[in-house]
């Protein structure tokens, strides 16, 4: 108030005025003079830029060009990364939480260590961020930066101190979730695949552990590959050759047969026991032609095999 009441105090000092409480004239034959204009009046302005600072109060909607998604199915928390590099937290009523990267890059993947309040994200600039939620303020614990790699996929699976991280060019390397550093076992792409194929199978674009058994470890490759790495006897089980790019795989929760979503808008489903081809091929937007055969449509970027009791 002290500052407003200078302000005031300046503005009404600036207009003469006489004791009669008249204005003043300018001549003594009683000509009252022209009155000062506004832009004539000087005001003696003390409030200057360090006075003010601008602050975020409210954060309103969905977050802006969205990348990523995670839930942590226990704590009912949902993580939204976006092309920013911001990460937006969402619980319950009350529970809302923005935190930011410093390098701006934008969130690729999100994986939650599921009920352990620790969330680990994937960022473009190929680096790995361990993010711990139990304070107030979330905030970084580890980062990890690959230099000579692109990061394409991870998969944390349940409970597990096992990080894996597929790279564009093809290989899959193993990090130690509680201290945040490479073990070491890397899954080469040229071994993965059989040594009498030459051709590179692509990026890593999948990773998942067996619902039967978390010692075997699905390699989904862009090209249509598909890889059942033992992690134990560092072999693989099967490999699947199909003719169409992979986007997505997902696994029925028996673990006897899993999903492919496609490039040409097609989904395939395995089976564990006969590997040999799919035993099932749909197009879930296709239309029938004449000939019988569905046509082909846009890919199908994301799948997850959902079931239920009824």
């Amino acid at each position: 108030m002290k500052k407003f009441r200078k302000v005031l105090d300046g503005l009404t000092t600036s207009s003469p005025v006489n004791p009669g409480g008249s204005p003043a004239c300018g001549s003594a034959a009683g000509t009252p003079s022209a009155a000062p204009t506004p832009r004539e009046i000087e005001i003696q302005e003390t409030l200057m830029s360090e006075h003010f600072q601008i602050c975020k109060t409210v954060r309103h909607g969905f977050p802006y060009q969205p990348t990523a998604l995670a839930f942590d199915p226990v704590q009912k928390i949902l993580a939204v990364g976006s092309r920013s590099g911001g990460v937006r937290l969402l619980g319950r009523p009350g529970v809302d939480c923005h935190c930011q990267h410093e390098s701006g890059a934008a969130v690729l993947q999100l994986q939650f260590l599921i009920n352990e309040g620790a969330l680990v994200t994937a960022c473009a600039d190929d680096t790995l961020h361990l993010w711990n939620l139990r304070q107030r303020r979330p905030a970084i614990l580890h980062s990890l930066k690959f230099n000579r790699e692109r990061i394409t996929f991870c998969h944390l699976p349940f409970q597990s101190k096992w990080l894996y991280v597929g790279t564009e060019r093809g290989n899959t390397h193993i990090v130690n979730i509680e201290s945040f550093v490479l073990s070491g076992y890397v899954i080469m792409w040229n071994k993965a695949i059989e040594l009498s194929t030459k051709t590179h199978p692509g990026p890593v674009v999948h990773l998942s552990d067996s619902p039967k058994d978390e010692g075997k470890l699905l390699i989904g490759f862009e090209s249509g590959t598909i890889v059942m790495w033992d992690l134990r006897a560092k072999r693989a089980d099967f490999r699947i050759y199909y003719d169409e790019a992979i986007h997505s795989v997902s696994w029925h929760h028996e673990g006897r047969q899993f999903m492919c979503s496609h490039s040409d808008g097609s989904l395939s489903m395995w089976n564990m026991r006969n590997t040999a081809k799919p035993f099932q091929v749909t197009f879930p937007h296709g239309k029938t032609q004449r000939d019988g055969r569905k046509e082909s449509c846009k890919p199908i970027l994301k799948v997850e095999y959902k079931t239920s009791r009824n």
